[in-house]
């Protein structure tokens, strides 16, 4: 019903059942007249029938309607229902709709025109709107109780515009919207410039290359509106391609028109006007493109006999006409094959040439010929034997669609006399085959694939029998009765807009010069957590490459949301962030109509979605070597890689190019030199040398490209500079010889052999070795011709061979192809090989029938069905790890999968598979990792297929890098509780600190508790290669800091601080398993950066410790689980992560001890001091301190951490009553136990260290001091070192000497110390 209607149109389904099993006919009707009633039968399986009951034109009112069912041949016999049913029209005042329009708070310009966005929440659908106006245009879509409109803007210079929906009752809804592309802008430029410069009669020589111009807005609040128009009234528009540091943006657009010559006008907003900025008429000679049927086809009658299922037929036909290499196609049914040379070409040139081509078709079929399609040319090609089976169709006894993961979903079917099934999918269709076989049971096969629906929704299928015999099933159609079972959809139909709780884990992005990685989160009422979520960016940087750009969302069970990962491109536009929503499929969401709560913000200061150009071009033609020298600018991004095509115009040998950074002449990634060169041979024949394809990427991934036949984007052209140039991709190479060089005598086939091998791996290989003769002028260099396998239903398969030997007049190839799983079976196969081409510039192939008529091995009947574990695929995966559904064949139950990660020397870890079908399973205990990793599949069952073991598959999960300041919290992370200041005076004075709630804050450079110490300024420690140990020296007169109080006595101190072990503890705190660290793998990353890898095993699980530790010559700030802190000057940073560890029970938690100790070689009347509390500078840590004399050692233990990718709390605790210490007035030794929680994925911590001076000595009145005698001790300078710890995974030994030196040191002391500490260590390891 529309909004201007009043009838309403019903659709009932009606199961009418014989339960006496008679075999009869089943009849509906009615015997009532008021309504027109319509029955349509939709299945029947002789014992019941589902009946469509259609009323269509009802008036408002309340109806009964009376449905009788009885045997078709007895009347007598029958049943009725009634039907009631009320047809109510729209009741304006109660309707509830939503509207979403344009948001014009965007400064950049409209991608999608979409003014507004508008939906009805109804018992029935609203199929259409009606308004007076039709000065619109809108697309509509349905879904669970709702009616969903798009509006699109049209073009005027309004800066809203507004409509009027009608409805029955002369009510009305007022829908107003901005303008998507005229804004208020103040844009003050009419300059342009064209490409090519001067344009009048413009040649073509690439697909859609049209003259281009480009304009730079001066506009600083939004963009101007501007467009062209041609002859054909319909406007252009360009799109932004660059902005510049300055804020200017740049528009590319093209003059294109219908007809030529043409007049093309360029209109801009200048301010509140629009103005013609440029007119522009020229004449086009446009390029001659290659035109299917141009081959003038006939077929050859079959005559096979040596074919078991098949027979073969040939296509043969010449031409004329110059091929551009452009696609061949073949149609027959609803399957087509798309060809590309040198497939079907027999021998001459592209100028004029013949071909031939055999394929097969099946021996017997129910149809009088099967009707072909070859470059337009219709053929009928009869069977070799006919069935008459009028009437009969293949049926499916068994569907079932299961969604997976993603838009990944397995497809089940049971089915007799299975051939090939036919199927759509957003990408076009697929033809599946017996490689989906994954059992039989009395001649009924179970099938299964798995297939992608992305941006389409599943809508059907077609199954073929060995007869040729189809079925078309829809969605919905019956499958059974019996229980009832029909073609169920893919997806749910949803409306993608009604999503909430809409946040970003990132907002207003600097994406200057960098991509950023993102999470979108939202909540969607009423759905289940596993249905698909389809994340598109359409950004001016994305959009034209949208399948590339396609991310997919998850429900995060820790939150209770559904999360997108995404990464958004360096240097993409401005302002909001376009991306496209959709959950499930149905109304998809575009953010363009979302409010500013929704929008993702992005700065930069470039802006750049062009791709690479050519700046400069240089021909090469210097003998026999031929080229281009090319310059390629990308001045923003940087070029990444290219991939430019080279052949000859007259005997199509191809030359293909792959250009990246290390093919640099000169110059860089933003201006380089690059070459192409072709070196010929001196026996050539005269004849251009074209280029014909080129693909230029930026770092972002903006693709410019250009083509001689294929169709790409009118405006990303890498010869932007050249288009007044048509000869710039061309150079003639003139040989000599007679008749320029030219052999018309094309090479011949001397010999062909095929074998076909199994492997013990179950692979199937078939290789070819032939000899190819060419007595004139012998064979060209550099071009290998290709060997085609071809199997039923235009399924090809093609492999490029190799050269073994060659001389002036003969060459020997070989070619290996691998057999796809079950290709051919239940068919045959047949060669054919193409692309033999001499130096004359003429080329030759042989079809099957070739082969056959020169007695060459040209098929294998009958090819048998070789069972094999294999993996062919898998389901995409985060760094994050945990799920992955394997795709493959023959899995089963008694199989388990390995996997082998990228540090593990053999395969570490043995999966059990939770699910497991014929053709894919799922294991759920990845490990977090972001290196590639390798999985294998180990059948332990004792029936199994060839190979025991499936083939090694390599698994590239998708890197996303979050900045660790914004991982979210999953609870509130404790404080410390107020503290009571201290000091004399207290809090250092008024200079050095002040009083607060929390204690002591201190002002910069004084540290500590009572805000007594300062930092000492000394240079970067030497780095250990062999393990985490930083040993710091102070050097005498090295540090800034003065003391009018410097003691005159000189004594040596030394620290040691190390982690003892990592232990696994109970609920109850009792040790259930402890581990130490071995060995260290040592990295250089910069001067002041190192990094250190070690593992431990645990139950067959290894967990990986990796620790980077940084120096800093100045103060930072950094940012650590969502804190600020401050990395003193002349101070080292630990960022240590763990990865997963196996736990032993889910209620157990990880402890790392580390040991402190602290000695001196001061013999006099000394003490020593522990303390362990909460710091007073930061509201979320403890410190720690051994002071012996006037000198300290000074931890800080932050109480939060990154676990599992979210800031949790930490406990730290202080453990020297549960473990023995040395505690004397000149040693004193410590244990701290930092406690980690549960986890399952990684934790990262992140600690540093300093070294500080102090004013204040241990006193024997403090409490649990320890002292030598009760004499007072003096007040001198103390030089300690702070140390600021989030945590510690691995064994950190931090060795700190102090050298006071104004007498003589004794370097007895020094041994024994170290000897002291050593075996203190190894000790308490050893426990």
């Amino acid at each position: 019903m529309g909004t201007y209607q009043t009838q309403c149109d019903f659709v009932f389904i009606l199961l009418s059942v014989d339960n006496t099993n008679s075999g009869q006919d089943l009849n509906v009707y009615t015997i009532d007249f008021d309504q027109s009633i319509n029955f349509t039968p939709i299945f029947s399986n002789g014992t019941a029938q589902v009946t469509g009951v259609s009323i269509y034109n009802v008036f408002p009112g309340k109806y009964s309607s009376n449905i009788f069912t009885s045997f078709s041949n007895d009347f007598s016999i029958n049943n009725s229902i009634t039907i009631n049913y009320s047809c109510e029209l729209i009741d304006f005042k109660t309707l509830n709709y939503t509207v979403f329009t344009y948001n014009n708070n965007s400064t950049s310009n409209s991608i999608f025109n979409m003014g507004a966005v508008i939906f009805f929440n109804v018992k029935s659908p609203i199929q259409s709107i009606y308004t007076p106006s039709s000065h619109y245009s809108y697309t509509s879509a349905f879904g669970e109780r709702m009616s969903f409109f798009v509006i699109y803007s049209t073009l005027n210079f309004n800066e809203f515009n507004s409509l009027n929906i009608l409805f029955w009752d002369e009510n009305f809804l007022n829908v107003t919207y901005p303008q998507v592309n005229y804004k208020n802008s103040n844009n003050k430029n009419t300059q342009i410039i064209t490409y090519p410069s001067k344009i009048d009669n413009f040649i073509q020589y690439g697909v859609n290359t049209f003259p281009l111009y480009m304009f730079t807005s001066n506009a600083t609040n939004k963009n101007p509106f501007i467009y062209s128009i041609g002859q054909s009234g319909s406007p252009d528009f360009p799109v932004p391609i660059y902005q510049s540091k300055n804020g200017d943006l740049t528009y590319l657009g093209k003059f294109s028109d219908v007809k030529y010559p043409s007049n093309v006008t360029v209109f801009c907003q200048y301010d509140d006007k629009i103005l013609p900025i440029i007119n522009i008429s020229y004449n086009m000679t446009e390029l001659p493109i290659y035109i299917n049927g141009k081959i003038d086809i006939t077929h050859i009658p079959p005559n096979e006999t040596n074919l078991v299922n098949t027979f073969i037929f040939t296509l043969f036909g010449n031409s004329t006409h110059k091929y551009d290499y452009s696609m061949i196609r073949c149609i027959t049914e609803q399957i087509q094959k798309i060809f590309y040379f040198p497939f079907g070409f027999k021998h001459g040139t592209n100028f004029n040439f013949e071909t031939k081509v055999s394929f097969l078709q099946q021996l017997k079929s129910s149809s009088t010929g099967n009707k072909y399609n070859y470059q337009n040319n219709i053929f009928i090609i009869p069977p070799n034997q006919y069935i008459n089976s009028t009437g009969e169709k293949p049926e499916i006894v068994f569907f079932e669609m299961i969604h997976l993961i993603d838009c990944n979903f397995l497809i089940r079917i049971k089915m007799k006399d299975f051939l090939y099934i036919y199927i759509h999918n957003d990408l076009g269709f697929k033809v599946i085959g017996f490689e989906s076989l994954v059992g039989m049971e009395n001649d009924v096969g179970l099938y299964e694939f798995v297939y992608d629906y992305i941006t389409n929704e599943f809508v059907g299928l077609d199954v073929y029998d060995t007869l040729g015999r189809s079925r078309r099933y829809n969605v919905g159609d019956y499958i059974s009765l019996n229980p009832i079972t029909t073609i169920n959809p893919s997806h749910r139909k949803l409306n993608s807009y009604l999503f909430n709780n809409v946040s970003f884990l990132l907002n207003d992005i600097d994406v200057t010069n960098k991509s950023v990685d993102n999470i979108l989160y939202f909540n969607y009422d009423g759905v289940d957590t596993n249905t698909p979520i389809i994340f598109i960016l359409s950004d001016y940087v994305s959009i034209y490459y949208q399948i590339n750009n396609i991310t997919f969302g998850s429900w995060n069970s820790t939150i209770s949301k559904f999360q997108v990962e995404f990464t958004v491109p360096a240097n993409t536009q401005l302002g909001n962030f376009p991306f496209i929503l959709m959950i499930g499929v149905g109304v998809p969401l575009v953010s363009e109509v979302l409010p500013d709560s929704h929008q993702l913000r992005i700065k930069s200061t470039y802006f750049d979605a062009f791709g690479p150009i050519f700046e400069n071009i240089i021909k090469i033609n210097n003998g026999n070597l031929i080229g281009w020298r090319f310059i390629i600018s990308d001045p923003i991004n940087g070029f990444l890689k290219g991939r430019i095509i080279i052949r000859g115009e007259m005997d199509g040998s191809i030359y293909t190019f792959n250009l990246n950074e290390n093919n640099i002449i000169k110059g860089d990634i933003y201006l380089g030199e690059y070459e192409t060169n072709i070196t010929l041979s001196s026996v050539c024949a005269s004849q251009y040398y074209l280029i014909t394809e080129v693909e230029l990427w930026d770092t972002s991934l903006n693709l410019n490209q250009f083509s001689t036949w294929k169709v790409f984007n009118l405006l990303k052209n890498p010869f932007i500079n050249y288009l007044n140039d048509s000869e710039t991709n061309r150079i003639y190479k003139q040989c000599n010889g007679v008749n320029d060089g030219i052999d018309e005598s094309p090479p011949v086939l001397l010999s062909f052999d095929a074998n076909r091998s199994v492997h013990s791996d179950g692979s199937q290989i078939i290789s070819f070795n032939f000899q190819v003769f060419d007595e004139d002028t012998g064979l060209k260099d550099e071009q290998f011709p290709t060997v085609y396998i071809t199997t039923g239903y235009l399924r090809v398969i093609e492999g490029k061979s190799k050269l073994l030997y060659k001389n002036n007049t003969t060459a020997i190839f070989t070619c290996d192809i691998e057999i796809p799983y079950a290709f051919g079976y239940k068919q045959d196969i047949i060669f054919s090989v193409y692309g033999l081409i001499n130096n004359g510039g003429y080329f030759s192939g042989y079809s099957s029938e070739c082969l056959k008529n020169n007695s060459f091995i040209y098929s294998i009947p009958d090819l048998p069905f070789v069972e094999r574990l294999f993996i062919d695929d898998t389901s995409k995966i985060t760094s994050s790890g945990n799920k992955l559904w394997i795709m493959g064949t023959k899995f089963g139950p008694n199989q388990l999968v390995h996997i082998k990660y990228y540090t593990d020397t053999d395969f570490s870890q043995i999966s059990q598979p939770t699910r497991v079908y014929g053709v894919t399973m799922l294991i759920e205990d990845v490990k977090p990792t972001d290196k590639p990793f390798i999985i294998k599949i180990v059948d332990s069952s004792p029936i199994s297929v060839n190979n025991k073991e499936s083939n090694h598959f390599v698994v590239n999960p998708k890197v996303f890098k979050y900045p660790p300041t914004l991982f979210p919290t999953l609870s509130p992370i404790p404080t410390n509780k107020p503290q009571k200041c201290i000091g004399e005076p207290e809090c250092g004075g008024k200079n050095q600190g002040y009083c607060s709630q929390s204690g002591c804050i201190c002002y910069q450079p004084w540290v500590g508790i009572d805000c007594g110490s300062q930092v000492i300024i000394i240079p970067q420690p030497s780095t250990n290669t062999s393990t985490p140990t930083v040993e710091i020296p102070i050097v005498p007169g090295n540090n800034n800091n003065t003391n009018n109080n410097q003691t005159t006595n000189y004594f040596i101190y030394k620290s040691l601080i190390s982690i003892v072990s990592l232990r696994e503890l109970d609920f109850q705190s009792k040790t259930i398993k402890s581990f130490t660290f071995d060995k260290w793998i040592f990295t250089t990353i910069t001067n002041s950066k190192s990094k250190y890898e070690s593992i431990i095993l645990n139950e067959n699980t290894t967990t990986n410790i990796t620790v980077n530790i940084e120096w800093f010559k100045d103060s930072t700030n950094i940012s650590f689980a969502n804190s600020q802190i401050t990395i003193d000057a002349s101070s080292v940073k630990y960022t240590i992560e763990i990865s997963e560890y196996k736990f032993s029970n889910n209620l157990n938690q990880l402890q790392l001890i580390m040991s402190a100790s602290f000695e001196t070689d001061n013999n006099n009347d000394i003490c020593s001091l522990t303390e362990f509390g909460d710091s007073s500078n930061d509201h979320n840590s403890n410190y720690f301190k051994i002071q012996i004399d006037d000198h300290s050692l000074y931890g800080r233990f932050i109480k939060r951490a990154i676990i599992d990718n979210y800031v949790r709390s930490i406990d730290n605790v202080l453990l020297d009553s549960s473990m023995e210490t040395i505690k004397t007035p000149s040693t004193s030794q410590s244990f701290i136990g930092i406690t980690i929680p549960n986890y399952k994925q990684s934790i990262i911590v992140d600690p540093d260290f300093s070294v500080l001076i102090d004013s204040k000595s241990v006193s024997n009145d403090e409490e649990n001091s320890i002292c030598k005698s009760k004499s007072k001790l003096t007040t001198t300078q103390l030089i300690g070192i702070i140390i600021g710890s989030v945590g510690f995974s691995i064994v950190i030994i931090f060795s700190i000497t102090y050298f006071i030196i104004k007498k003589h040191l004794d370097s007895r002391f020094t041994k024994s110390f170290d000897k002291k500490l050593k075996n203190l260590t190894e000790n308490k390891e050893n426990k």
